[in-house]
């Protein structure tokens, strides 16, 4: 995953016909597990997007029916995809020990994509296939947070909640870091 500087972007409907373009591309995509990772963390990254957007405008039109449809269509996708969103969440656990600021930045936008997933999608608790795999993933959080730096504000998405404690919480020493782009 690249770091993903002024995200979200206000463009709901590159959102939503993003996150269909991904997942398009994911059957075809080569390089094994990780390659198809990332290919479902580029399509997941609009949940990501729509949520932090909703938040800015709740009352925008496309927040009604059409958000709960997509996150229906997201839940399907997710099932039909199962072995792919394992790897997803494989790819967290790594982003965790590498104990990097890029890392971390992945980590953190996994984490909040779960916790959306999980919170306003609607998606069962069987489908990280772990009964607590979000209290662990955040037991292990607060443990590297000790040991990365600060992400940089540029870097955390725009409208980012105190609740997604995670991109607030790494307390290592201040480093200059090369982010993708």
């Amino acid at each position: 995953m690249v770091v993903r500087h002024g995200f979200p972007r206000l463009d709901v409907d590159g959102y939503f016909v993003g996150f269909d373009r991904a997942i398009g591309v994911l059957a075809g995509t080569r390089g094994g597990n990780r390659a198809r990772a990332a290919t479902l963390g580029d399509a997941l990254a609009a949940v990501l997007a729509l949520w932090l957007l909703r938040r800015e405008d709740p009352s925008a039109q496309w927040t009604g029916q059409r958000l709960a449809a997509f996150h229906d269509h997201v839940r399907e996708v997710l099932g039909e995809h199962g072995r792919d969103f394992a790897g997803y969440l494989a790819e967290f656990d790594l982003d965790l020990e590498s104990e990097t600021a890029t890392g971390w930045y992945n980590a953190c936008f996994t984490r909040s994509v779960v916790d959306i997933l999980r919170k306003d999608a609607g998606l069962p608790q069987r489908a990280l296939g772990a009964s607590d795999w979000e209290e662990a993933s955040d037991e292990e959080m607060r443990d590297v947070a000790t040991r990365v730096p600060p992400l940089p504000a540029d870097v955390i998405p725009q409208g980012m909640p105190e609740e997604h404690w995670w991109w607030f919480v790494a307390s290592g020493p201040p480093e200059k870091t090369a982010y993708d782009h």
